[in-house]
């Protein structure tokens, strides 16, 4: 039998845990199924806890990666770059569309208005060339692993290992350059309102050209929205040939509006904090 004095003690702890706990419940679908919990002082889907503690990993594990070099980084990922080379290949291979054509290409299109007190377009574009956004890069969306840039005026060379719904491909961006060479890409939206656009060739690390890159910005009108400041219009499209299904230019589609929403708070973190001269 257990002492009366360590049976006492022994529940202590248990009734502290209860009384703190809530009592509310919450009912939601999972799966096509009802569960209802409680427990939580902060009752709220099931997704929203995962998405705060996927964060949590995906930094660790993202940051341990980066810490041990990009090496570490193609080992882990490896198997998953060559399945996406041989998708990127295909695509090309069953494709009409060419370089310095106009027809046989289709797009990605993803857009976002921010309004920031520190960010306007050039700001941005400014941001963007710059390695503060290869230091943000990795938190812009969870499928990003690495991004080393140079720039020369405005001009960029970046080496990338990127995943859009699952294809993780190492590329390089050899060319992007404002304005785009629309020679090279007559396909390309024009945006004539956008005085601010850069393009460039997405190139698998073999050479194979596998797609186009294409970032506009502009400044607009807070009151035009309803704001009370004005605000920056980031467009950001990518191109590939006509063999692309829709499903993959749709996993993209979500990967850029969450890159410009990240991408634009950390500009102006940045901006806000010094880091970025203006």
């Amino acid at each position: 039998m257990m002492p009366k004095t360590l049976f006492a003690f022994a529940t202590l702890p248990l009734l502290g845990a209860v009384a703190q706990n809530s009592t509310e419940t919450f009912q939601e679908n999972v799966g096509g199924y009802e569960f209802i919990k409680t427990g939580p002082k902060k009752l709220a889907p099931k997704a929203d806890y995962e998405w705060a503690a996927a964060q949590t990993a995906l930094k660790l594990l993202k940051d341990g990666l980066k810490a041990q070099g990009k090496d570490a980084i193609l080992k882990v990922l490896s198997p998953a770059i060559a399945e996406a080379d041989t998708f990127w290949k295909d695509i090309v291979a069953t494709s009409t569309g060419k370089l310095e054509q106009k027809e046989g290409w289709v797009s990605a299109d993803g857009e976002g208005i921010a309004f920031l007190p520190n960010v306007t377009a050039e700001r941005f574009v400014k941001w963007y060339l710059s390695p503060l956004a290869d230091v943000a890069n990795n938190a812009a969306n969870p499928e990003h692993y690495y991004k080393a840039t140079t720039t020369s005026g405005t001009a960029a060379v970046s080496e990338i290992i990127e995943g859009w719904g699952g294809i993780t491909t190492h590329f390089q961006v050899p060319n992007f350059a404002l304005p785009p060479n629309r020679e090279r890409y007559p396909f390309l939206h024009e945006h004539a309102d956008f005085p601010l656009q850069a393009a460039g060739d997405k190139v698998l690390m073999d050479g194979t050209v596998f797609g186009v890159l294409h970032i506009s910005a502009r400044n607009v009108k807070g009151a035009d929205y309803g704001q009370p400041i004005d605000g920056v219009h980031v467009a950001a499209s990518v191109w590939y040939g006509d063999a692309a299904k829709d499903d993959h230019l749709e996993d993209e589609r979500t990967h850029m509006t969450t890159e410009i929403i990240n991408l634009t708070l950390q500009a102006q973190k940045d901006i806000e904090g010094g880091k970025l001269p203006v």
